[in-house]
């Protein structure tokens, strides 16, 4: 004879389980909403006339050329620069310290390659991540007397970079992004809605 307090523990057990994948479910919904709220909001910037292009860095090979995405990202900086949509290219990103590699090297000498003056780009190598160049940019605008900075990256992207600029008292001039697309781009925008959050409160 089963003893007189099982089922209801079962029940409870049982409500508990209902209970958690209700709360599961609800934060996958969220996070889901989030990341299609963020690529949406992504797709539809688009450029204004700006002082500077911010290039945000991504991958290069071994000999520091572009991989895929940021060329994509490079070839969509190189015709906002010759449209007239900004007067300097700043590209930024980070070092590789286990092969010295350095995607702001990288970046420069593929828009010089693309018709882009060196005189005209500014080589930051220390854009270790977005809040970093995005503080880098400002610093720049300000030495120089200018205000107005458009970012360049991937859509998803473009959301937290433009808030990073904001932050750092740069002028929003929006943003521009290549029109091509990665299977990697759902990873990433999933990815952006932990990263607008933690941008967003000043946790990083």
């Amino acid at each position: 004879m089963p003893r007189p307090h099982r089922l209801p523990s079962l029940i409870q057990r049982h409500a508990g389980w209902r209970h958690l994948r209700q709360g599961v479910l609800a934060a996958t919904s969220l996070w889901l909403l989030g990341a299609c709220i963020i690529a949406a909001t992504g797709i539809a910037t688009r450029p204004q006339p700006a002082e500077l292009a911010l290039v945000l860095g991504n991958t290069v090979d071994r000999v520091n050329r572009p991989l895929p995405r940021l060329e994509a990202r490079l070839q969509a900086a190189q015709a906002l620069y010759q449209r007239g949509g900004c007067g300097t290219v700043m590209v930024s990103g980070g070092v590789d310290s286990s092969d010295g590699r350095d995607e702001a090297i990288g970046m420069r000498d593929w828009l010089v390659a693309h018709g882009v003056p060196a005189q005209h780009i500014v080589v930051d190598s220390s854009g270790d991540n977005t809040r970093a160049s995005a503080l880098h940019a400002q610093a720049w605008l300000a030495a120089h007397g200018q205000h107005r900075v458009v970012v360049v990256s991937q859509y998803f992207h473009l959301p937290r970079a433009r808030l990073a600029l904001r932050q750092a008292g740069a002028e929003d001039a929006g943003g521009d992004y290549p029109r091509r697309w990665f299977i990697r781009d759902v990873y990433s925008s999933l990815r952006e809605v932990p990263g607008y959050l933690a941008y967003w409160v000043g946790w990083s």
